[in-house]
């Protein structure tokens, strides 16, 4: 067992001066805690570097708290308050379902029954269910009729039960879409029960069941709060109807239209007369795919909420593969796929408030949070100026959608063939331990759910210990991402630089108006996943004088887009990445399911939504390993009067960055090249390279090959580098990338003085000065064809 006894989260990543930030804390055991606001400046704890930095802030929240437990209610499901309606003698059931995990290993982390359709609690009420044994169940108050038929995963299934009070006869339906030749006959389970059905303040669920209703304060954070739900179903459910009345099979094929309201002879049909009378609820999940409420179109409109945000823009019972997204072919995508671990928002009590001094400096900042017997815990937050009160003329955008997107990752746990990716053996953190255990924390995007399928949704109202200071991540086993930047934030420290903090959430909702009173934007070490608005603030930004420093590398690689149900709880609360055709991927979306479901777009990668990587940066990701990092030699392209100035002080001889605390180099981990064919701007000079430096663990990324061969790892390939590249934008402005996500671990080696220092502050220096960069050379304008370019691994260094 690891034991995470201090945990928590904000309701904000980004907060403004004068704003207040509020703190949701789950202390598990201890009396009370102590909070303290804290500048972050180090978050790498390797004694070759400069150790952990933090400084304290004096901050009226700073004290001590009443500590309390606070649970997170995992998994998605839907629900209906108790109405007068479903209080009903006889009724009927019935849904379409493709389920996932029918049956569960008794080891597993939730092995029991799971709720299909139910009002049903503690023996009392109605309901359909997956039993224990993966049979499908009909519950009725304490009495349990099963098919004893086991229901296949990964396969439509019609399923439908009625009782009639009158008679106590009972029919259970269990109908598979595809029969195979030696499969039995499934027959309908018939039988007799002389019962009456008890009715209880229950709500409706939908891919759960109600397991108690208490005042236990550890219920306030489920939805509705006291209510506990159990038995969260894995796998779709489609068009769920309850009506009541005992159907017959015909009736029951007829009300699989639904509800048809204002129905006409020119309409297409559906229940008609005393039939449709009959609905007590008809949802069709089809109808508001972009929302969190599961529609009703019966006669009541009981509109059922859904709680976890399960997986939505999927295709249901009736796809017939010929539409592909689901806003031409609505009626086609009407399965809803809930998980036992979604998360949406722990909707914790809030322990910690504090309203931020108008005059304060933007930077990296958390409330760290500790107790008398030695737990600690770090929430990290970032205070961002307002548009027009900015504090410096460099800013820092923070790739927190990335952050979001790596979010309590598993992977460490997870994947069988960890120790191959990496050439080692992985070294857990306590944080990937007790993720492990607690899966009601939400995985990252990289993870799949557990019955398989992949995590597209993301929240940040729930803790993520993997945006945590002294947090190395296993495939690097150093700092990635948060602790990874902070690398560069104790460059700016130490160097002596203003800066502000912004996030790539504030670009995405605000676009140019975020960046354009800067000089110069510098990213993160891994800005991997982004908007298109975000990208399109970028652009603007360049194309108008504005400087950008490209810190690391893989960026502007996903598509991700903030689901719009969530925003009146926040910016960027719950974001959403489908994995589609390409890219490296840890999991593939199914067929017919590659667009976003908030915001109806295509997902997958930018690169095939015609967005070349290329062309923000000037580079663009196409190889990673995890062993060992290298470093770069300055290329002829270096000598270039349009850019020779970066390079002053460091010999064209001598190695960059043979050092560093990511691997030991500064190109390492996934690395960027130049390439002109792909959407490099022909006049990018790419002023340094590692091209032959790599080893067999660094391989060609997916999407630049079309079949698999031979000679694809870093000993062979030329494509396995990186590149350091610089670039002119209209206007004055430019480019400089640095192509390596471990390029940042190395500039606080020997305490910044060091020749990958001096290249940054070259070009931050340049780039920061007010009015545009001077101009190029008269020669160097002329017409540049993409063939005219010559990789610099094939260009002499002599």
């Amino acid at each position: 067992m690891c034991a995470m006894r201090l945990t928590g989260y904000a309701d904000k990543f980004g907060v403004h001066p004068g704003d207040t930030i509020k703190f949701y804390v789950n202390c598990d055991g201890p009396a009370e805690f102590n909070a303290e606001v804290v500048h972050m400046i180090n978050g790498d704890t390797n004694p070759r570097g400069p150790g952990f930095i933090e400084k304290s802030i004096a901050a009226d929240a700073n004290g001590t708290y009443k500590g309390r437990k606070q649970i997170i209610h995992g998994g998605s499901y839907g629900y209906v308050e108790d109405a007068p309606q479903f209080h009903v003698d006889s009724f009927t059931l019935q849904c379409h379902i493709w389920p996932t995990t029918p049956k569960t290993h008794p080891r597993y982390w939730k092995h029991g029954a799971q709720g299909l359709v139910t009002k049903w609690m503690d023996g009392k009420g109605y309901g359909l269910f997956i039993n224990e044994a993966g049979f499908l169940e009909l519950r009725i108050n304490e009495h349990k009729i099963t098919t004893g038929v086991p229901i296949r995963d990964h396969a439509w299934h019609f399923v439908a039960a009625s009782f009639d009070a009158a008679t106590g006869e009972v029919v259970l339906y269990h109908e598979p879409l595809i029969v195979y030749a030696l499969d039995p006959v499934i027959e309908p389970v018939k039988t007799t029960l002389a019962t009456k059905i008890i009715h209880t303040a229950a709500p409706v669920a939908l891919g759960a069941y109600v397991e108690t209703i208490s005042d236990d304060p550890l219920g306030a954070s489920s939805l509705p709060a006291g209510v506990w739900f159990a038995g969260k179903y894995n796998g779709k459910i489609d068009s769920p109807r309850i009506v009541k009345k005992a159907l017959s099979r015909f009736e029951i094929e007829q009300m699989k239209g639904g509800a048809q309201p204002g129905l006409t002879e020119r309409r297409n049909s559906g229940p008609t007369g005393e039939l449709s009378a009959l609905i007590v609820a008809a949802w069709d999940f089809w109808d508001g795919i972009d929302t969190i409420t599961a529609k009703d179109n019966g006669p009541y409109r009981f509109d059922a909420t859904l709680v976890g945000c399960p997986t939505r823009a999927l295709t249901g019972y009736n796809w017939a593969g010929e539409n592909f997204d689901w806003k031409h072919a609505r009626k086609e995508y009407g399965a809803i796929h809930f998980h036992d671990d979604d998360v949406d928002n722990a909707r914790w009590e809030v322990d910690v408030e504090w309203t931020v001094p108008e005059l304060i400096k933007s930077r990296f900042y958390a409330l760290k949070l500790t107790t008398a017997e030695g737990d600690e815990d770090y929430i990290p937050f970032w205070i961002v100026p307002k548009i027009g009160k900015e504090q410096s003329k460099i800013a820092v955008m923070v790739p927190t959608i990335s952050y979001m997107a790596y979010a309590n990752e598993h992977v460490a746990c997870n994947a069988g063939g960890a120790e191959l990716f990496i050439y080692r053996v992985p070294i857990m953190q306590h944080q990937n331990m007790f993720l492990a255990e607690h899966r009601e924390y939400g995985g990252s995007i990289y993870d799949t759910h557990t019955d398989g399928s992949g995590i597209c949704l993301s929240s940040r109202l729930r803790p993520i210990l993997s945006i945590r200071p002294k947090y190395d991540h296993f495939l690097a086993q150093a700092p990635w991402q948060y602790p990874a930047d902070l690398h560069l934030i104790y460059w700016l420290e130490t160097m002596g630089y203003e800066y502000d903090v912004i996030t790539d959430e504030d670009v995405t909702y605000d676009g140019l108006a975020r960046l354009e009173n800067y000089n110069v934007i510098i990213t993160g070490s891994h800005p991997e996943h982004n908007s298109g608005t975000q990208l399109d603030a970028l652009h603007n930004y360049s194309q108008r004088g504005g400087r950008l420093m490209y810190m690391g590398a893989d960026a502007w690689y996903w598509v991700h887009s903030f689901h719009p149900a969530y925003d009146h709880l926040g910016r960027g609360v719950v974001t959403e990445m489908r994995r589609c055709e390409s890219g490296i991927r840890t999991w593939r979306a199914e067929p017919g399911e590659y667009y976003h479901q908030g915001t109806g777009e295509l997902g997958g990668m930018w690169r095939f939504r015609g967005r070349s990587l290329y062309s923000v940066a000037g580079v663009g990701m196409t190889n990673e390993g995890f062993d060992i990092s290298t470093y770069y030699s300055r290329t002829p392209d270096s000598l270039d009067p349009r850019v020779a100035w970066a390079f002053e002080g460091i010999s064209y001889d001598e190695p960059i960055g043979n050092f560093g605390l990511v691997g030991g180099g500064c190109a390492g981990l996934e690395l960027d090249i130049v390439d002109v064919t792909l959407g490099s701007p022909p006049h990018t000079l790419a002023v340094a390279t590692s091209a032959g430096r790599h080893t067999e663990a660094y391989l060609l990324v997916m999407e630049d090959f079309g079949f698999n061969q031979q000679g694809l790892d870093g000993t062979t390939h030329p494509r396995v580098r990186g590149d350091i590249a610089f670039h002119e934008t209209p206007n004055g402005g430019g480019c400089f990338a640095f192509s390596s996500i471990a390029f940042c671990g190395s500039l606080p080696w020997n305490e910044c003085q060091n020749n990958v220092s001096t290249l940054v502050k070259n070009v931050l220096d340049r780039f920061s000065a007010d009015g545009p960069l001077p101009p190029a050379p008269a020669e160097a304008i002329k017409h540049r064809g993409r063939a005219d370019y010559e990789s610099p691994a094939l260009a002499t260094t002599a």
